[in-house]
């Protein structure tokens, strides 16, 4: 499996440089360890980790600003790479359960 930025190298447009960065700080550039996690589960729990630092800075914050586009454009991303799936329909309800019990987990 290729990882994240090795994916979001063959986008078009090509992903900005940025977002590379904010995938790496969230530790979401690795390959997974576990053989069931999927790229779409690995961007959206980069993005979900970016998202919950949004939410920690309350009020007109620069960086939390930047922490929620990051969250927004990984969370897209992991949906694009779902439409890439055999079961679409499958992979976006997973995406969709994820995001509704946050990176927590249940």
């Amino acid at each position: 499996m290729a990882t994240p930025t090795d994916w979001l190298a063959r986008r078009t447009p090509t992903a900005p440089d940025e977002l590379k960065a904010w995938l790496t700080i969230a530790g979401g550039d690795t390959e997974p360890e576990r053989g069931d996690v999927t790229l779409p589960e690995l961007l959206v729990e980069a993005g979900l980790v970016h998202l919950e630092e949004a939410v920690a800075r309350p009020g007109r914050d620069r960086e939390a600003a930047h922490e929620l586009l990051a969250a927004d454009a990984l969370i897209t991303y992991g949906c694009e790479a779902a439409g890439e799936s055999l079961d679409v329909g499958r992979a976006l309800g997973e995406i969709l359960g994820r995001l509704r019990i946050g990176r927590e987990g249940p």
